[in-house]
């Protein structure tokens, strides 16, 4: 069977089309209800930290005494919850009892900055907050900077005796075997969460992503037979997101930890707990690969290693399907947006990123919206089985982004082979990635560019290692006449002001001028090799 096909009039490739085994008009609470219910004693989720091991009777247990006492606090349909969480033990089951409730949740990173927070939640305008007892404090103080009134803020796994504790709200009802998913009305626009993504500029967006979306993924996504899957990513990634959907989509159980990455915590992973799927980013994978005794470690339960995230070297996949007896490296491609895009499941072809995935449309267009043919180079369109219904309250980025075929425009410039494998070859903006996170040059440049001393300023992104497993921002400064600022000055003032995953980890150099266009706009390609030649001589001169 054909991974994809090609329609050649209208220039498209489609993954393997796949008919959801669930009632797209069903909600997400109707589906996850349904499928605990099957298989009450199959293990649903193991904490490492705790060795907790959480059944789907269990699961179910908890999901509904959420909804229960949420719906009792006052929780509705529409209402916002935002969920500022890394994966402790309940935090799975309070995602679902809110899209059982109809609430969609807008997971944001656990180590978020104040304004980075209170970003969101100037947008979102959350009835709820769910937080964890490490960042209680920005949270909180985030949200009274921008919200009216007070918000309840839960906080899980916390032992202040001064603040609301998410697991209150898993106290007995009384009336669990009476529940029954209530049907909220049509799928196709109501939401199920509201995801961040980095725009073109500025702060995240929020991706609205809908029921049908959500019921789509589970139904169409079955997978060969269980797996133990794992990943560091919490729901603020849809990575997070995804492999939470698979315990449902593939009866599978699903490893968390509270704990960052570290290679002791993948090998464990991988050893004692005998994880069959691991999702990284690249810039993990070279750390585990450089580690000492990673020889020694047993991967023969670990069948699929899924890379993304960011630009995946050969080499780097080389050196881990080494290690690899009974699987192999995946290169996978996904968004907020759509899901899951491309993944090179059938087999490894350098430099690409795989086959449009199941239900995916993907098509490549020249700057006037054109189709292109097979081997032509252009802007890389995508569409899933549910369309993507836009941004939350940013009409002109949704217009911007959905054209007027349905299709999502994923800001990367790529081409396709005659087997249907994508290669990525640019981004059509300058947005790009440290391990994950969504750098914005402007967002940053906008902060050094207030610093006194500072004339001008571009940000680029330099590759941390050979392997270019991660981007790190680097400045590219000119100081103002007669300035003495240091570059460790510059770096000072931006730690205080950004998120920890916005530092200028690629460091600071100085410069006469900036490349200029005749019209006077910053050429950035013409910064960033120059800042190349910089860290290249200081390499030599060390």
């Amino acid at each position: 069977m054909a991974l994809c096909t090609y329609d050649e009039q209208s220039r498209t490739w489609y993954g393997i089309q796949m008919v959801s085994i669930y009632n797209p008009k069903a909600n997400v609470g109707e589906v996850l209800n349904h499928i605990l219910v099957r298989t009450p004693e199959r293990i649903m989720q193991i904490d490492m930290d705790t060795g907790n091991r959480m059944t789907c009777a269990e699961f179910r247990t908890r999901m509904i005494r959420f909804v229960q006492n949420l719906t009792d606090a006052g929780l509705r349909k529409g209402d916002i919850v935002a969920m500022a969480n890394g994966n402790s033990e309940n935090v799975a089951p309070l995602a679902c009892a809110l899209m059982t409730i109809g609430a969609p949740f807008n997971p944001l990173a656990p180590g978020f900055n104040e304004d980075n927070m209170a970003h969101m939640l100037r947008l979102t305008e959350p009835k709820m907050i769910f937080c964890d007892d490490s960042n209680v404090e920005v949270v909180g103080k985030a949200a009274r900077s921008v919200l009216d009134g007070e918000r309840p803020i839960y906080v899980f796994e916390s032992s202040r005796t001064n603040v609301e504790h998410a697991e209150d709200l898993l106290k007995p009802t009384g009336r669990e075997e009476q529940f029954v998913p209530p049907h909220l009305g049509n799928s196709h626009e109501l939401l199920s969460m509201i995801l961040c993504s980095s725009g073109t500029t500025g702060p995240p967006k929020g991706v609205c992503v809908t029921h049908a979306q959500i019921v789509a993924t589970i139904g169409s996504y079955p997978m060969a037979k269980p797996m133990t899957v794992f990943n560091f990513s919490p729901l603020y990634w849809g990575t997070g997101v995804y492999v939470l959907l698979s315990t449902f989509s593939g009866l599978s159980t699903r490893l968390i930890t509270r704990r960052p990455f570290s290679e002791e915590t993948f090998f464990e992973a991988v050893e004692k707990y005998r994880a069959n799927f691991v999702f990284l980013p690249p810039s993990y994978a070279s750390q585990i690969v450089r580690h000492e005794r990673v020889a020694q470690v047993d991967f023969s339960s670990l069948r699929m290693l899924s890379l993304g995230g960011s630009y995946v070297s050969e080499a780097l996949r080389d050196k881990i399907d080494q290690l690899l007896p009974n699987g192999r490296t995946y290169n996978s491609v996904g968004t907020s947006e759509i899901g899951w895009v491309s993944c090179d499941l059938a087999k490894r072809k350098h430099g690409s990123v795989g086959t449009p995935t199941i239900n995916i449309a993907i098509k490549i267009v020249d700057e006037a919206g054109n189709d292109l043919g097979i081997g032509e180079k252009g802007q890389v369109l995508i569409k899933g089985s549910e369309p993507f219904v836009g941004y939350y309250k940013n009409e002109v980025a949704t217009k911007n982004t959905i054209d007027e075929r349905g299709f999502t425009r994923s800001g990367d410039v790529g081409y396709f082979d005659e087997e249907g494998y994508l290669y990525l070859i640019d981004r059509e903006k300058d947005i790009f990635k440290f391990r994950g996170f969504h750098i914005s040059p402007s967002e940053l440049e906008a902060i050094v560019a207030q610093i006194e001393g500072v004339l001008e300023v571009c940000v680029v992104a330099i590759p941390a290692d050979a392997d270019h497993t991660t981007e790190l921002p680097t400045a590219a400064i000119v100081r103002s006449a007669g300035s003495s600022l240091s570059a460790k000055q510059i770096t000072d003032i931006v730690d205080q002001k950004v998120s920890d995953f916005k530092r200028l980890r690629g460091g600071v150099y100085f410069m006469d001028h900036l490349p200029k266009t005749q019209t006077g706009k910053i050429l950035r390609r013409k910064v960033l090799e120059k800042v190349l030649q910089l860290v290249e001589g200081n390499k030599v001169s060390c």
